[in-house]
């Protein structure tokens, strides 16, 4: 099965959404920063995503992607996450 991470990258013109496969996700880091989760995504192709969002605590957080690492999920969303670089 091809589990992905949704990401929404908004502009002026409007927003867009990637789909980054979980195979290529090499490593991600989870932060508290002014009361909202920073998260940043490391990916085996060399590209790093910084993201930043305050919709639910770093435990909810984490609960979820265990629940997705472990589930017949096919895509764990992270819309809700500005993208930041």
């Amino acid at each position: 099965m091809m589990k992905s991470i949704r990401l929404k990258y908004c502009t002026d013109n409007g927003c867009t959404f990637k789909f980054v496969n979980r195979a290529i996700l090499q490593d991600f880091q989870i932060s508290e920063k002014k009361g909202k989760i920073a998260l940043d995504l490391s990916l085996k192709t060399g590209e790093s995503v910084s993201l930043l969002g305050g919709a639910e605590t770093i435990d909810a957080f984490n609960h979820r992607w265990s629940r997705f690492e472990t589930s017949e999920e096919i895509f764990f969303d992270l819309a809700e996450f500005e993208v930041i670089r």
